[in-house]
């Protein structure tokens, strides 16, 4: 939803806007939108940038055809660790069809004490696959938080029978 947005500003932008009204609803309902992947996946994305090159086609088949190289770069977190992702998109658009791959990509992430992390992200980055890296990622933080409770509530328990085993201790 988030990249037909993006879509339909990158090509309406070429068009220019009727008001600044337009302009001001439409960014308005990106930030919302924005907002609620935020909220759903628990990832933030604070900076994000994007330049285009058309490239040119040389040989006679390929004049009918488009093609339009994207370049990424974003930085964000979830919960606990940041990221910074670069990646290329090729669009290569003829008469009939649009078509889009994903021609490189490069994971970043701060070191972290999670060190199994790091085949998530190596495996992401072989495949080239943002929607892998991110439900990873999503899953990820959501398991340590699980075993972070988990951890505590097995503390507080401990400390609850060394408390209870000292007060029969005395007793006695």
């Amino acid at each position: 939803r988030a990249q037909k947005s993006l879509r339909e500003m990158y090509q309406s932008d070429s068009g220019g806007w009727a008001s600044s009204k337009d302009l001001r609803s439409h960014l308005g309902n990106l930030e919302s939108e924005l907002l609620f992947l935020s909220t759903l996946t628990g990832i933030s994305i604070r900076n994000y940038s994007m330049k285009t090159e058309v490239l040119t086609n040389t040989e006679k088949t390929e004049k009918s055809i488009t093609k339009v190289l994207q370049r990424h770069r974003l930085s964000g977190n979830c919960q606990m660790i940041t990221f910074q992702l670069e990646f290329q998109i090729l669009e290569i658009q003829d008469k009939e069809s649009l078509s889009s791959v994903i021609t490189d990509l490069n994971i970043i992430m701060e070191p972290t004490e999670y060190s199994e992390l790091s085949e998530f992200v190596s495996r992401a980055e072989e495949r080239r696959d943002l929607l892998m890296f991110f439900r990873s990622l999503h899953f990820f933080v959501e398991w340590c938080e699980y075993r972070k409770r988990t951890f505590e509530h097995f503390k507080v328990g401990s400390e609850v029978l060394k408390f209870k085993h000292i007060q029969k201790v005395r007793l006695v």
